[in-house]
């Protein structure tokens, strides 16, 4: 059975809130883009994915986040293996209150009957 979009996110939230950046890296496959204001930034080794994961868990972490749930707000199969998802981010802390919500898009392709992120658009919402 082919590996779904809604299943890959709750899987991808597991690994989020395991705060292990290797567990994290293991949803992206490089190379890859990230998009944003800031720029683009191409990434070519998996080993700048847990770089970045580990910087960005601090964020989590200092916001005391222990659950995160997404809802995706689009799905778009765009070829055979490549999905274009808007994902919403609820982010809550010990207390069980929301503490955050982000939305970004997700280029996902899938290979070998598993999906990956290939890319990354953050909107800062």
């Amino acid at each position: 059975m082919p590996h779904t979009t809604q299943y890959f996110f709750k899987d991808y939230a597991a690994a989020l809130m395991s705060f292990s950046a290797e567990n994290i890296a293991d949803y992206y496959r490089a190379p890859m883009a990230v998009y944003s204001d800031q720029g683009v930034i191409t990434v070519t080794k998996d080993e700048e994915v847990v770089d970045f994961w580990k910087q960005g868990l601090k964020q989590y972490a200092s916001q005391d986040i222990n659950k995160a749930e997404s809802t995706i707000l689009l799905e778009d199969k765009v070829s055979e293996t490549v999905y274009l998802c808007k994902v919403k981010w609820d982010n809550y802390g010990q207390s069980g209150k929301k503490v955050s919500s982000e939305t970004n898009y997700y280029i996902l392709a899938n290979k070998d009957g598993k999906l990956d992120i290939v890319g990354l658009i953050i909107t800062g919402e």
